[in-house]
């Protein structure tokens, strides 16, 4: 048979292949099939006859345990990593959307400022071609998902015949805008004094635009060529609806904003908020995750969806230079953890979270009895389990040690139905047996209701404890054969040709009556 055809996309695969846990996880499973394979060969060739054939169905019973632990430890790690794989592919296309739309402004905001100082501010009407590039380029800006600023009416003239009104869709600047005052003007004011041109070559070289020294000489090229960088740049801000009173100011904040990594030139911080029916998966694959196997209830989702929005509002994806960190992290993994903890910290730190809203709080209060549950849950399920996994075996005569107990219990955990261990049980007690009490076994009836006419029939006519009797007898096993189950009553008969019939008082008693009959016949009386 040829192999499955990987249907994921080619990204998805070289993604999937650079992770660790992904790799590790693949490679843990790689290197014990090869050993797996080899004891389910000797398992198979075995018979059941066989003196270790125990040993050999314990060996491969928990090398079935650890392949389907090692299966399940791989498809987890590769969901995971597919998860988080989805999540940087939605960010990259925001980071890409929100990279184009600087562009644009980039390229529009000088041109606003171009039409507001040369032609609005001074009442002259504004050329045709200039009103057409800005109206280019704010329909591409709308088309990235960017907000041009609000039109005003404004008067165009064209070198040709073609004369009227435009409506542009720029706006003049605010009274308090730092790209009112002209920039010719503005320098001005900041040479022919030593200390007024140090201040603002500090204020662009703080700002991130101004390479030379700051020694109060005024080099006309370099501080003009800084300064049209400043405009560039505030005119961004000011799209966004940032104004400040001056250049200086503006600067300011550019400085602050260069050291920080803040501001429109920044970092671009986008925040993902799930819709309840996205936060409901993550919640139910939590619950599972921390040992809950059932679905969460309205109320439990209604808490922790009111966590993890105000989580995700706190904790945004921050894209800077290219690179992308989401600060929440995996949202399965954050709420199992406030499951596990009952406690809402940050995610990077575990310090506690200042500012949190009272409904928030409130919430996370019911997450902490969520956690409480969950630990008796667990604790309260695994000796369940245990105890009725070891009820099944009992029940079909196998042998479990702590440890596969243990095993099991942990599978069971991880979301495997017990049903399915409990038929395996059944499956190595079949082992041996004719094959309609094998039938009888897949349909998950066990060896005890099975055997237990003849086992109360052997109890009562041996005289010993039902008990003892193990399924391995030759006489009980002898009851039910290929060709069907023996009459009860020839059952019974057939058991006084057995050893220990002989020690029995029901052997004494037959004796003695076979005797008695003996001495009547021969005219003694009893």
């Amino acid at each position: 048979m040829a192999p499955k055809k990987d249907k994921r996309s080619a990204s998805l695969i070289k993604y999937l292949s650079n992770q660790s846990d992904v790799v590790n996880a693949r490679q843990a499973l790689g290197n014990y099939a090869q050993e797996y394979k080899g004891i389910e060969l000797q398992f198979k060739n075995t018979p059941a006859s066989s003196k270790n054939f125990s040993e050999i169905v314990s060996a491969y019973r928990a090398a079935e345990t650890r392949i389907n632990a090692l299966q399940k430890a791989k498809d987890d790690a590769e969901a995971a990593a597919t998860t988080r794989f989805e999540e940087q592919q939605t960010e990259k296309a925001e980071t890409k959307k929100v990279q184009d739309t600087f562009k644009i402004e980039a390229q529009l905001n000088p041109l606003y400022v171009e039409r507001n100082q040369r032609y609005v501010k001074q009442g002259l009407p504004v050329p045709a071609t200039l009103s057409s590039q800005i109206t280019e380029l704010e329909t591409k800006l709308r088309e990235k998902g960017g907000r041009p600023t609000p039109g005003v009416e404004i008067t165009t003239t064209d070198t040709g015949t073609d004369t009227g009104t435009d409506t542009g869709t720029g706006d003049t600047p605010p009274p308090e805008s730092a790209l009112t005052e002209d920039r010719i003007a503005f320098a001005q004011k900041y040479t022919g004094n030593v200390e007024k041109t140090k201040e603002l070559q500090q204020a662009l070289k703080d700002a991130n635009l101004y390479k030379g020294k700051v020694d109060g000489i005024f080099r006309a090229d370099e501080i003009d060529k800084a300064l049209d960088l400043a405009d560039t740049k505030i005119g961004v801000y000011e799209t966004y609806g940032i104004t400040f009173p001056d250049r200086i100011e503006a600067l300011k904040r550019l400085a602050t904003d260069f050291k920080t990594g803040g501001g429109p030139g920044g970092p671009v911080s986008t925040t993902t908020i799930s819709s309840k029916a996205t936060a409901t998966t993550y919640i139910n694959a939590a619950l599972k995750q921390v040992g809950i196997n059932r679905d969460a209830t309205p109320q439990e989702i209604d808490n922790l969806y009111k966590v993890l929005n105000d989580a995700e509002s706190r904790f945004k994806t921050t894209t800077k230079n290219g690179v992308t960190r989401d600060l929440l992290g995996n949202r399965t993994q954050f709420i199992a953890n406030l499951i596990t903890t009952g406690k809402y910290v940050d995610p990077n730190t575990g310090k506690n979270i200042k500012g949190v809203k009272e409904d928030v709080k409130k919430a996370a209060k019911v997450i902490g009895e969520i956690s409480k549950s969950a630990k008796t849950l667990k604790a309260d399920t695994r000796s369940l389990t245990i105890q009725g996994l070891q009820s099944t075996a009992s029940a079909n005569g196998v042998v479990l040690s702590p440890q596969q107990l243990e095993q099991y219990a942990l599978d069971v955990q991880n979301g495997k139905d017990v049903k399915v261990i409990q038929s395996q049980i059944r499956n190595l007690a079949g082992l041996g047996m004719p094959d309609n009490v094998k039938k009888l076994l897949a349909e998950g009836t066990d060896l005890d209701t099975i055997y237990s006419p003849y086992k109360q029939a052997m109890a009562a006519v041996l005289e010993i404890n039902p008990t003892t009797i193990g399924f391995t007898d030759p006489v009980l096993r002898s009851a039910i054969g290929p060709n069907g189950e023996v009459p009860l009553y020839d059952f019974q008969r057939a058991l006084r040709k057995d050893a220990r019939w002989q020690y029995t008082n029901n052997a004494r008693e037959d004796v003695f009556q076979s005797v008695g009959k003996v001495l009547q016949d021969f005219g003694f009386q009893g």
